[in-house]
């Protein structure tokens, strides 16, 4: 469910409220909605099993081309998708995710085989037994294939983890980029655009800045005049990320606005001072082998990404492809653009090194373990990427919908709208238990450590199966 958005653009903040409390008393609303709406959505699941049960044959894959496979990431819907795409094909399907995820409702799934928390990605210790863990569970189930649907902070480490099972037993195959420097760069906002800079490939203006003073020193050489800059924060999931305030040229008007950066722009906190270009948000989410596409397809951009569509955008697919050749990239990739209305040219702002959860408008097709299937064996190797059809069904998740109508952020004729020409992300008639879980096994599990701990958080994220 969706939480009302805070303003960004305010210095004040619930500090003045009592912090703790007030989150606390946050998820214990949401738990007890979700205790009243239990019932109903375990009759519903019920209705679905019974009547679902014959929807379990599948086209699956000749014998000889069935692996097993260890598939991490999986608290997050994406992993739960490529996880049963694989499955349904007829490949073995291990699951792996760090220890705090251990609710995670993709074991639930009929179409899995087992599940295994690993130790959590926390230290520098931490990644070590986080590594181990993988490679301990790759080498006990004899796995054939290792694919990764990298959390944000576990990117790097999975490439190691296909380093060293290249020692262990160079047979297995990692859906994953070779290098973790090159990784770290991807995913790098500053290191990234620099990169695209050194291949000519468009990207906005943009400096680091770390501290108050090096913005007040741009906004003197007048810079600020020219044209719509904001600050842009480096850390992911910053408050600030959806802020595009114009840094204010007006002297008056510019000791407020950084007066609001004062205590949290520092060496530890950098910033971009980052051009502003109006136009529409897209993100391309890829499956690479050695530079050439396997899939790719093109989404429009939400603030918090929680239902997708598919648009054809070929000079994003030129960019991507130009990007992925020069780089050699092997494994999954996104990159976000920004559509110049003006101009219509297309620039991109940042790059992550994993899978986007826009890949649920594959839903779960067959062709889709083709592609993979192409990323892991050079004899099957794609030519042309397999792309999501525009005519895909919208994909949505059912408790956000709910929440924004709550919320008053959609009408109950939207609703309904999306409700009958949509598709739900998680809900599948021949598996149904996943459904229920995330919703009423997974999320409680989430706000009920909120609820202990007062943690800070801003909404319920369905499509990542996190507090945000």
């Amino acid at each position: 469910m969706v939480d009302d958005k805070r303003n960004p653009r305010s210095c004040t903040s619930l500090s003045k409220l009592p912090g703790q409390y007030w989150y606390r008393a946050k998820a214990a609303c949401y738990l007890f909605l979700l205790l009243v709406a239990t019932p109903f959505c375990l009759v519903f699941t019920i209705c679905c099993w019974l009547f679902g049960r014959k929807t379990k044959d599948h086209q699956c894959v000749e014998e000889s081309l069935r692996r097993t496979v260890l598939v991490s990431g999986v608290i997050h819907t994406k992993g739960l998708h490529i996880a049963k795409t694989l499955a349904k094909a007829g490949h073995r399907v291990i699951l792996a995710d760090a220890e705090e995820f251990w609710c995670s409702a993709a074991h639930w799934s009929c179409f899995i085989s087992k599940f295994y928390a690993v130790p959590n990605l926390n230290s520098q210790d931490g990644n070590e037994e986080y590594i181990n863990g993988m490679i301990n569970i790759a080498k006990m189930e004899k796995i054939d294939w290792y694919i990764p649907v990298s959390h944000t902070k576990t990117a790097v480490s999975d490439t190691i983890i296909k380093q060293r099972l290249s020692m262990v037993n160079p047979q297995i195959k990692c859906l994953v980029f070779d290098d973790p420097k090159l990784t770290a760069i991807l995913d790098d906002k500053l290191l990234f655009l620099k990169e695209c800079q050194k291949l000519n490939l468009q990207v906005p203006y943009f400096k680091q800045v770390h501290s108050s003073k090096d913005v007040c020193e741009m906004a003197k050489k007048g810079l600020f005049s020219k044209a719509h800059y904001f600050l842009k924060p480096m850390m992911p999931y910053s408050v600030d990320r959806v802020n595009f305030t114009r840094i204010p040229s007006n002297a008056e008007e510019f000791e407020k606005y950084i007066a609001c950066y004062e205590s949290k722009l520092n060496s530890n906190n950098p910033y971009l001072v980052h051009q502003f270009i109006k136009g529409k948000e897209f993100a391309a989410n890829a499956i690479v082998v050695d530079g050439h596409l396997q899939a790719f397809h093109v989404c429009p951009c939400s603030p918090m990404q929680i239902d997708y569509d598919v648009v054809k955008h070929p000079e994003i697919k030129e960019w991507v492809e130009t990007f992925c050749k020069a780089k050699q990239l092997t494994g999954f990739v996104c990159f976000d653009f920004l559509e110049d209305e003006t101009t219509g040219q297309v620039y991109c702002i940042e790059c992550n090194p994993r899978l986007h959860s826009g890949v649920v408008s594959y839903h779960m097709q067959s062709n889709l373990e083709r592609a993979i299937r192409g990323a892991m064996d050079v004899k099957f190797q794609l030519s042309a990427p397999l792309e999501a059809p525009v005519s895909s069904t919208h994909v949505y998740w059912l408790y956000n919908e709910i929440a924004k109508v709550g919320l008053f952020q959609q009408g109950l004729g939207e609703f309904v709208s999306i409700l009958w020409t949509g598709k739900e992300a998680v809900l599948d008639a021949s598996d149904p238990l996943p459904f229920f879980m995330l919703n009423h096994w997974q999320m409680p599990v989430m706000l009920l450590q909120a609820l202990i701990s007062g943690k800070r958080w801003t909404i319920t994220n369905y499509c990542l199966g996190q507090l945000r």
